[in-house]
């Protein structure tokens, strides 16, 4: 298939789903281009350099033209659902698709696909619209539940809908009954996951995610406090860096926070890790998490997790290689990191094993990526 990816942004380092997902679809034989609203501010260090990228931009009048002249209803129809869209989020200027449309019509792309139900799903429900190609769009977490703009619209109007646990299906099938809701997990390459080395059988204790209010490090740090003999390491950066720098110093947690790393550096440090902490929280804005990919890569790796039971996580953070505490209980998460590390070098062992072979058979990004494009192939079909 020619498919075209809508997006916010390309290639941003906390989405390393996008990219193993349009690399997994390239290895299927599928061509995929990406047309993105912007460079993302963290780039991707490990993003294929020869994808076809498109920014968009302000537009011209001569593709303006070309597409009142092809799709005169549709334009007009755009416009008046733009007043019924605005009243929720902001929406791009018509010029400025008109561009994309165009290459769309004039390169023979067969489906659209967004990540994420926010701008980048009204952009794409919009082209496919004024092209007449069908659309997809994977909704997240922050889409789902902190900011559905026009979410219902884009669900129902898609003709397929895609989302990474059971925790988002349910509520997407809850909120737009007529979408076509599919769970596809957001998987990882077992084959670049796989250890090279022993587990370390230390007392290393690593979290991975940004430094915000839905990752719950704050829990973390708390909990680390009540721990002996621990080292935590917090990879990432965000806003609550400054907050949480200073709740280290006065509970003297053994607490480092290293800031943002590259992917492979995020796997060095799993390597070297005996835990994967991820104490995830809802934020008070609603925001959370659903089933973070950093879980399936240290699961992959073979490590324990240690994670809150809450949103998505319960669905693959289960026994032996599995410990769930109470979201937001710091007392709780030190409970359970406690039994985490009071596993023996075997019983680590048989847990890491355990948990590779449920990724390998349910979160393999290659596995899950056809089966997205089964059903993409089958509504691609439909519509030629």
């Amino acid at each position: 298939m020619r498919l075209l990816f809508v997006l916010d942004q390309w290639p941003e380092l906390s989405e390393t789903f996008v990219v193993n997902e349009l690399e997994a679809l390239r290895r299927q034989g599928h061509a995929v281009r990406v047309q993105a609203a912007r460079i993302a501010p963290h780039p991707n260090p490990g993003a294929p350099q020869d994808v076809d990228v498109t920014l968009l931009g302000k537009g011209t009048l001569g593709d303006l033209a070309w597409l009142a002249r092809r799709m005169p209803r549709a334009c007009a129809a755009d416009l008046v659902r733009r007043l019924r869209w605005r009243r929720e989020e902001w929406v791009r200027p018509l010029r400025a698709l008109a561009g994309p449309a165009r290459r769309i019509v004039e390169d023979g792309d067969e489906h659209l696909h967004a990540h994420f139900a926010g701008g980048a799903a009204l952009d794409a429900l919009r082209l496919a619209t004024l092209t007449g190609r069908p659309f997809s769009v994977t909704a997240h977490a922050y889409d789902i539940f902190a900011s559905p703009r026009n979410l219902c619209e884009k669900l129902e109007r898609a003709a397929a809908v895609f989302s990474g646990c059971d925790y988002n299906v349910v509520r997407l099938r809850r909120m737009a009954p007529a979408a076509n809701v599919h769970e596809i997990v957001m998987g990882v390459d077992p084959q670049a996951f796989a250890r090279s080395a022993p587990l370390p059988g230390g007392r290393t204790i690593l979290a991975v995610g940004r430094l915000v209010e839905k990752k719950g490090f704050d829990v973390l740090v708390d909990a680390a406090a009540q721990l002996r003999d621990v080292r935590v390491r917090i990879l990432g950066d965000g806003p609550l860096r400054g907050l949480l720098e200073c709740q280290i110093a006065a509970e003297k947690a053994p607490v480092e926070l290293l800031g943002s790393r590259p992917p492979a550096e995020v796997a060095a440090a799993m390597m070297d890790a005996d835990v994967l902490a991820m104490p995830c929280v809802v934020a008070r804005d609603g925001d959370r998490d659903s089933m973070p990919v950093v879980v399936k890569e240290a699961m992959a790796l073979g490590l324990i997790v240690v994670a809150s039971d809450e949103v998505g996580l319960p669905e693959c953070v289960l026994e032996p290689w599995g410990f769930l505490a109470r979201p937001g209980d710091h007392d709780a998460l030190a409970a359970a990191l406690r039994e985490a590390l009071a596993l023996d070098p075997r019983q680590r062992e048989a847990a890491g094993e355990a948990a590779r072979a449920w990724v390998c058979e349910h979160a393999d990004v290659d596995r899950e990526t056809a089966r997205m494009a089964a059903v993409i192939e089958g509504i691609v079909r439909a519509a030629g």
